[in-house]
């Protein structure tokens, strides 16, 4: 009798490994990819309509690109944290939540830097965006793409804002990066940090009198009805969007997977980039429609808000290194 359990045992166990193997040779490896911004956001759609597909075609279905966006899977430093722990293996979110890992990452939110998208795209694409894929690649994370956040603007509940007087003692919602926060100290604000999943509440409550964001975000996230009355279009930062993955993950695969994916990631970030400049004007007039009174600057007006964050620059270049950050506001500035 022993003997006959011993031999059912053992074809079992035959059974099961074969199956095992010959699941992990057709199985399909799931790429999930978190982010706070809504389905409607251009980098959303572009990572549906590119990265999905070209995915899973170019790697001949072994892996499969699950996107969760609408803070599905936690809001912006949770999924930072999870494509570099390899939990994930993907998110996209402004550069002000990588810069705890990535200092260097924090010469991109420097304020009134890019005069346009252009600039900021031939900084991030050439040499000196190469330093900031090789910091990220040393922290543990693959630089997928720098897609388009966006200029971002001032909003606000109690009034409108046109000099940096207007700020002394109001309480503005920043993202996590510590030149973004010392930039709105230096304008007389009090920076209070919010996640991006708690802002609408923060403003319905008065947690915080404003904040600031591109257009598309104040649009999709609907600021207008969390008592965000007055916009002034200073577009002190230009944000990148960045795409990442994790280093971890992407390590583990075939070299062909690799680079099929990596592939796949710069058309998904080309894509994006169009999408964001030929909605930005779209969406600002969505704000117009929903009551927001927008304020533009003048050029003397915004030489007063860029005088006045001028001590932030050599700060960044005793903490970054003045090499580096001279190099990069070079070509950030450069007309080529």
């Amino acid at each position: 009798m022993r003997s006959i359990v011993h031999r059912l045992v053992g074809m079992i166990g035959i059974v099961a490994v074969g199956a095992i193997a010959g699941g992990g040779a057709s199985a399909q490896e799931v790429l999930r990819v978190g982010a706070v911004v809504f389905g409607e956001h251009s980098s959303v759609r572009a990572i549906k309509e590119v990265f999905v597909p070209e995915v899973a075609k170019a790697t001949q279905g072994r892996y499969k690109v699950e996107i969760y966006s609408d803070s599905q899977l936690g809001g912006n430093a949770e999924v930072v944290q999870q494509t570099r722990n390899g939990t994930i293996f993907g998110c996209f979110v402004s550069a002000a939540w990588v810069t705890s890992y990535v200092p260097k990452l924090g010469v991109a939110g420097l304020p009134f830097l890019f005069p346009d998208r252009e600039h900021a795209f031939r900084a991030f694409d050439g040499p000196a965006g190469e330093e900031i894929r090789k910091a990220l690649e040393n922290s543990g994370f693959a630089t997928l793409g720098f897609m388009e956040l966006g200029f971002r603007h001032l909003t606000t509940s109690r009034k409108k804002v046109s000099t940096p007087a207007d700020l002394k003692g109001l309480k503005i919602r920043l993202q996590s990066n510590p030149v973004h926060i010392e930039t709105f100290r230096l304008l007389g604000a009090n920076p209070v940090q919010i996640d991006g999943q708690e802002l609408f509440a923060a403003l319905s409550q008065g947690v915080a009198d404003g904040q600031e964001n591109p257009f598309s975000v104040i649009s999709l996230f609907k600021l207008y009805e969390a008592k965000q009355k007055y916009l002034t279009e200073t577009g002190h930062f230009y944000d990148i969007l960045t795409f990442l993955g994790s280093k971890r993950m992407l390590d583990k695969m075939s070299p062909a997977d690799r680079e099929a994916i990596l592939a796949a990631a710069a058309k998904t970030t080309a894509l994006q980039r169009r999408y964001a400049a030929e909605e930005e004007e779209k969406y600002k007039q969505n704000l117009v429609s929903n009551g927001v009174e927008i304020t533009a600057l003048t050029p003397a007006q915004r030489k007063a808000f860029e005088d006045a964050i001028a001590p932030i620059y050599p700060k960044i270049e005793r903490e970054l290194g003045a090499d580096f950050v001279k190099r990069f506001i070079a070509a950030a500035r450069s007309a080529n």
